[in-house]
């Protein structure tokens, strides 16, 4: 498998392929860093901190990231940048350090398992269930945060629903990069749908003990 060097931006968030990032730039380290993705048309890497602080420091990393595409770059007058990110595919980091202030690593793509038409036929009709649950789920947030509810027009292909969903769920970070982790789409949609089920339960109970009070 071939492998490639990429700088990493370590963060307590969980990008996903296919997902949009918004991020503020304001360390002049990785000021430097999109400066130079920006001239050179290249992506970075985004991954979950496991120990340390976003800012200011050094910081332990998980071992699997998200490939990320600078889409849109805004530059502000004391240097700080606002920038857009698209994840792409995902990477494992074989071996890392710090090449001055950033943290730069050696990776490989890390790829689905190739699953039979049987499997995927079943992941297809995965779908099918999660889209239903999803949609209760977000009525249900809409309820929870009084907000008017607005239908999200999810995917139909299922290897990019079972990224779109776990980005909208308010679950520890922990169980974002579980998800992921998981290289196998069929075992990646359960996960998922269990995730969105708990989530689903606990907000009927909210809206419930709610309308108790």
């Amino acid at each position: 498998m071939s492998t490639f060097q990429l700088q990493l931006f370590p963060l307590h968030t969980v990008l996903y392929p296919h997902g949009l990032l918004p991020l503020h730039i304001f360390e002049p380290r990785y000021r430097t860093m999109i400066e130079m993705c920006v001239e050179h048309d290249v992506p970075f890497g985004v991954v979950q901190i496991v120990a340390g602080v976003e800012s200011g420091g050094q910081a332990t990393t998980a071992e699997v990231g998200t490939v990320a595409r600078i889409q849109s770059m805004t530059r502000l007058e004391d240097g700080r940048m606002l920038i857009t990110t698209r994840g792409e595919g995902r990477f494992k980091i074989l071996t890392s350090s710090y090449d001055g202030e950033c943290l730069t690593a050696v990776v490989e793509p890390y790829e689905d398992e190739v699953i039979d038409s049987l499997a995927l036929a079943a992941a297809t009709k995965e779908q099918f269930d999660l889209r239903a649950l999803f949609e209760r789920y977000h009525k249900l947030l809409s309820m929870a945060l009084k907000t008017p509810y607005e239908k999200i027009n999810l995917p139909n292909d299922p290897e990019f629903l079972s990224w779109m969903i776990p980005s909208f769920l308010h679950i520890q970070s922990e169980l974002k990069q579980a998800v992921l982790l998981s290289n196998n789409l069929m075992k990646r949609l359960e996960l998922v749908h269990e995730l969105l089920e708990e989530e689903t339960e606990k907000l009927s109970e909210l809206i419930w003990e709610a309308r108790g009070e």
